[in-house]
């Protein structure tokens, strides 16, 4: 099947997925050839390009909402979506339309020819092309998997940013946190700024930027955060948002201040406290319970929920991929945990719930389910109103709150 302009956006999203062998294929030879035809290479915009191993999400929506406040045009690129693919892909902080999307997509298909693309690398191009064919005045690009060879590096960054390394996607980028920080430099570029969002990196990130000659701002330098004041050289806010950590918005702020756009402290506040960010530490109430949903998947995240949700006990509702580490995303929530209950997650890489409880210790005591439904009748009837924390992947959260969304009245 070749799809066309009338063809709709799921014909086209099954039309990507299946045009490639390889889910995950990093390099950019390829991609920079379908770019170069579509002429996506050198745009006009000013770009932030943001990687990491968490706060990737949260650090692009305070960017692409500080240059909606200052008055700018802006494109922001993010993934994985949580309910629509349109998520993905946002121009002024709303999801483009699905007809925006399929006429992107047939151009990246005309462009392409018989150069083989995979899911990420055909939707990145997409998206490029449309915040080209808009002429926005900044693109936010949050970085998929790693830095170097992820399809978003094709764009020379103004700003670059890596948020804070940790252990994720070990498959691709290394089995050490120094050789994933290598990787993930490779976002900078010579001469120009990129900010470090956490003062715990290795120090094989700084070698490789000065290797490059990129400006290092560091966290706890220029800029730093203490008990909810985000600071940096000549300025100082609250943040308001309880979505948004700390870390990741003075951080944001920063590559910001860098850029030479102008937005008075004040105004900054405010942004930021209007940075609405599904699943991330998003409260729900359900039968006269606190449920807390988090898209975090991986040791580092965890400690934050239990950091952030702390001395609060909880009872855990989880779901997870089978390339992400399990056990320390469980371990990391033993300081908020009163029960661990598991859940199949009926996805390409999903773990099922029995899979799930092989990676754990033997000593757990662990309830195992098939689908939301079950865990949440056994959970109230086990564990009425008891607060319950569910997550350990987007999906996991997807189908947590699709749910909760269809129970009226609760």
């Amino acid at each position: 099947m070749h799809p066309s302009i009338n063809n709709s956006l799921n014909e086209w999203l099954g039309y990507i997925e299946s045009i490639h062998p390889i889910e995950i294929e990093l390099g950019l030879e390829r991609l920079k050839t379908v770019a170069h035809r579509l002429s996506l290479l050198n745009p006009d915009a000013f770009v932030f390009t943001v990687a990491g191993t968490n706060g990737k999400g949260t650090t692009t929506a305070v960017l692409a909402k500080l240059a909606e406040k200052a008055g700018k045009s802006v494109g922001w690129y993010t993934s994985p979506h949580l309910f629509k693919f349109n998520e993905r892909i946002r121009v002024n902080g709303s999801p483009v339309a699905d007809q925006e999307l399929v006429a992107a997509f047939d151009e990246v298909n005309k462009a392409r020819r018989d150069v083989s693309l995979s899911y990420f690398e055909f939707t990145t191009l997409a998206a490029l092309y449309l915040f080209a064919m808009k002429n926005l005045d900044v693109w936010v690009l949050e970085v998929g998997l790693g830095g170097r060879l992820d399809a978003v590096n094709i764009i020379d960054p103004d700003v670059a940013v890596v948020t804070n390394i940790g252990l994720d996607h070990q498959g691709f980028l290394g089995d050490t946190v120094e050789q994933i920080a290598r990787e993930k430099a490779g976002i900078a570029r010579h001469a120009r700024p990129v900010v470090i969002g956490s003062q715990e990196v290795p120090e094989s990130l700084y070698e490789t930027l000065s290797m490059i000659g990129a400006i290092p701002y560091r966290f706890g330098g220029q800029f730093s955060t203490e008990s909810g004041v985000l600071s940096w050289n000549d300025g100082h806010c609250r943040n308001l948002n309880p979505s948004v950590p700390d870390a990741n918005a003075v951080t944001a702020i920063q590559a910001w201040l860098i850029s030479g756009f102008h937005l008075s402290d004040e105004n900054i506040e405010i942004a930021i406290a209007d940075v609405k960010m599904p699943g991330r530490l998003q409260h729900v109430r359900h039968n006269n319970r606190d449920i807390i949903v988090d898209v975090g998947h991986n040791p580092h995240a965890g400690e934050y929920i239990a950091r952030k949700l702390a001395p609060k006990q909880y009872h855990l509702l989880l779901g997870m991929l089978s390339d992400k580490d399990a056990k320390g995303f469980v371990d990391a929530l033993k300081p908020i945990t009163k029960s661990v209950n598991l859940l199949d997650l009926n996805v390409p890489r999903g773990l099922s719930a029995a899979d799930f409880e092989q990676k754990l210790s033997a000593t757990d005591e662990l309830q195992l389910f098939g689908n939301i439904e079950q865990s949440m009748d056994f959970l109230d009837q086990h564990y009425p109103s008891e607060p319950l924390f569910i997550g350990g992947s987007f999906y996991t959260v997807c189908v947590a709150l699709a749910f909760l969304e269809s129970c009226v009245g609760t």
